[in-house]
């Protein structure tokens, strides 16, 4: 800006964008965003590193799942099993 020029250049404290005021009228008369400190590089990296780590949460709660079904039969099979083992229960009002 030349020394007699009577826009006031200032960085807004919310965006850190330059903008270029007008004093008497308070208008902007030029702005210019600061640019962004990532690529589409490292946005794709980011991306791709969430996409692995959500797979890998995926089959571990798979896997915990397959397990927990595993175990449930089991303890099923091991109901079923004793079931006959019980005597049948006797009435209180039959005599023998």
């Amino acid at each position: 800006m030349a020394k007699g020029d009577p826009r006031i250049k200032v960085v807004c404290p919310s965006c850190q964008a330059n903008l270029v005021v007008d004093p008497k009228t308070g208008l902007v008369l030029h702005s210019e965003g600061k640019k962004p400190d990532y690529s589409f590089d490292q946005a794709l990296d980011h991306l791709q590193s969430r996409k692995e780590k959500s797979d890998e949460l995926f089959q571990k709660a798979f896997l915990d799942e397959e397990q927990r079904k595993k175990t449930l039969e089991e303890k099923f099979q091991e109901a079923l099993d004793s079931k006959d083992e019980l005597d049948e229960p006797h009435h209180p009002l039959e005599l023998d």
